[in-house]
């Protein structure tokens, strides 16, 4: 190296050369969305893809909000270019921001949404790495990791929405309980990676098998539930018929060996007598047991009685 340190200088002018790209990158792209921190939805993440999304307990809202003072089309997110604006819906309870009533507001980062009296949506620029990130926790959150069928805790936040919603609207709703005919069985004769097997199969079939509308969960071991909206005892029948015979019909192989599996089915519906979304659950229940002691591989419900 020179002694007037010329060296130290072309180094030190080449860092300078090699950073420049860095300084010159694209930003990443950001997208908007709404995420819901407080009320029934807390958790989820509505991204804001179009120019134009309505938000209520409406539900055919972009946004659908089952919470005590929304109203059905209480508000809307509009996009103009880069810019976001929320407009009140000439809602009934109003829609917030900082403790203040507004009717049109230009939407900034980290802005918290109140939307009647329960729900707060905090608006959000998010990259794609937060995107994902958020994305994955919520997934967390609700789905079962074995069958990414809802989980227990989240479809009883959907069972009390749904059945809240049917009793106000006069609709019917009906839910589907069924557990698998003697699964410990499976377990001890093809073993656990056997029974994971089947759980994940049965959690194919039932998806294929049931309508987009109907909310499907583990509840259980090897429990399952189904959420049927606006159904009555006799459409429901048809769903959980179809649901069990394509149990029935499941080819689950494991090393070689075909595993038999058929599974046991309660069906109920809302009636005026129901207080709560228990007593919708215990009536599921009862019908599911009637199943198991009539000799299993069938559905049970009042339809027949």
């Amino acid at each position: 190296m020179a002694k007037d340190g010329s060296r130290g200088r072309i180094d030190a002018d080449k860092t300078a050369i090699h950073a420049v790209p860095q300084l010159d990158a694209e930003p990443e792209e950001r997208s908007a969305a709404l995420i819901c921190i407080s009320g029934r939805s807390i958790g989820q993440m509505f991204v804001i893809s179009q120019e134009e999304i309505t938000l209520g307990r409406a539900p055919e809202c972009d946004i659908f909000l089952d919470d005590e003072g929304v109203s059905r089309h209480h508000a809307k997110v509009i996009r103009k270019g880069d810019t976001l604006i929320v407009m009140d819906l000439g809602s009934t309870n109003g829609t917030y921001v900082d403790g203040e009533r507004i009717q049109v507001l230009t939407l900034t980062d980290g802005l918290k949404i109140q939307v009647g009296t329960a729900t707060i949506l905090q608006f959000r620029f998010q990259d794609e790495r937060e995107a994902e990130f958020h994305s994955l926790m919520q997934t967390f959150k609700t789905r079962d990791p074995m069958t990414n069928a809802l989980n227990k805790r989240a479809f009883r936040l959907e069972l009390d929405k749904e059945f809240g919603f049917a009793a106000r609207h006069e609709q019917p709703l009906s839910m589907i309980l069924f557990d698998l005919d003697h699964f410990k069985r499976v377990n001890d004769t093809y073993g656990h990676q056997a029974g994971d097997l089947v759980l994940r199969s049965v959690a194919e079939s039932v998806t294929e098998a049931k309508r987009k509308e109907d909310i499907f969960a583990r509840y259980g071991g090897e429990e399952f539930a189904l959420l049927l909206r606006n159904t009555d005892l006799a459409h429901g029948f048809v769903v959980a018929e179809r649901v069990r015979r394509a149990i029935e019909m499941m080819e689950v192989t494991h090393n070689g060996r075909r595993i038999p599996c058929t599974t046991s089915v309660g069906l109920a519906q809302r009636d005026d007598k129901m207080t709560g979304p228990e007593d919708l659950v215990e009536a599921a229940d009862k019908r599911l047991y009637q199943a198991k002691r009539g000799g299993r591989n069938r559905t049970e419900s009042a339809l027949f009685d």
